[in-house]
Parts: C-alpha cells; structure tokens; sequence
C-alpha cells in the first residue's frame, strides 16, 4: 500500500518526473494510514485505488502550478510531515491522507463512508459524492470529523454538512 501512496501521481500527473519521496516521519505515518485504514478497508470491503495520496513538496509546487484546483495542502495532511523550501511544515494538522476508490463501490462510495465511520478510527474524512473518490486520514487527535461537499454548477466545490463521531452516519442517509 505504501507504494500506491507514494506513486499515484504516475497516473494522474505523468508528465511529473521527479521524485516523490517521503521523510522518515512521512514514512512512518503513511504506514500507519495504512495499517488503521486502508488495510482494514481493503479486507473487509475490497481493492482500494489510491487517486490522491502523499505530496512531497516538490510534487506540490507542481500540482499548484499546472492543477491547483480545489486543494488545501496547509490542512489536508497529504504532505504528511514534510517542509517546504522554507524548512516550513506544509500541513499542521500532522498525519497523512489520502483519496481512494474501493472497487466494486465505485458508485456507492457512500456505503464505504458509512463503514468507516462505524467501524474505524480517523482524523477527517471528506466526502464528495457516491461516486468519487473519499478522502480519509489519520492524525494525532483523530477527531473522526466527516465532511460532505458538493460540486456546484460552476465546478466549485462548497462544505455542506458536518459531524463527528457516530452521529455522522446519518450524513449519509439524504444522499
């Protein structure tokens, strides 16, 4: 699972050559996604297909100058604990996230959501319809925080609801 976290970018961005690598302390909480999550998703519902995962700062400054829609690198932990070329923390929420398909609910990723909430351990995840991609992470607090977004007619993404915890099932049920 590490190497899909480290290397979904061949497929969304191939025209990105360079490295993506990851710091020890990255590594370490990328292993912990997985362990807390990914894995225990993968088991019990089917594959995952990384879509977004980690964001090494260099492959950020990419992605802002050639794709900058709608990301938040300063909250959504896909940078992990990396710097910046400032010797900056990236994102301060600490952690690591990710964005995944889960095959054979490529159409109901609302039921993943569901399964997550009642089932694991996270900091945030957000959710952007039944058939896009989740984002998920893990983090010292590990609020269990959901948030549902919409895509408006323009294309811009807005928050709709929140909750935390176990009242955020029933996020799902109006959808």
């Amino acid at each position: 699972m590490l190497e899909q976290l480290l290397n979904w970018h061949l497929v969304k961005h191939p025209q990105y050559t360079f490295d993506n690598s990851a710091n020890p302390a990255s590594i370490h909480q990328l292993r912990l996604l997985s362990a807390k999550l990914l894995m225990p998703i993968e088991h019990h519902l089917g594959t995952i297909k990384i879509t977004y995962g980690f964001t090494s700062h260099a492959l950020l400054r990419f992605i802002l100058n050639n794709s900058p829609r709608d990301i938040a690198p300063d909250i959504d932990q896909h940078a992990s604990l990396e710097t910046n070329s400032r010797g900056n923390r990236i994102c301060k929420r600490d952690g690591a996230a990710c964005d995944f398909l889960v095959s054979g609910y490529e159409n109901r990723m609302d039921e993943v959501a569901k399964f997550i909430v009642q089932h694991l351990t996270f900091d945030r995840l957000y959710f952007y319809g039944k058939n896009k991609p989740l984002h998920i992470s893990i983090g010292p607090e590990n609020t269990q925080y959901v948030l549902i977004r919409r895509t408006r007619s323009d294309g811009l993404r807005v928050n709709k609801k929140s909750a935390k915890g176990l009242a955020a099932v029933s996020l799902f049920d109006d959808l």
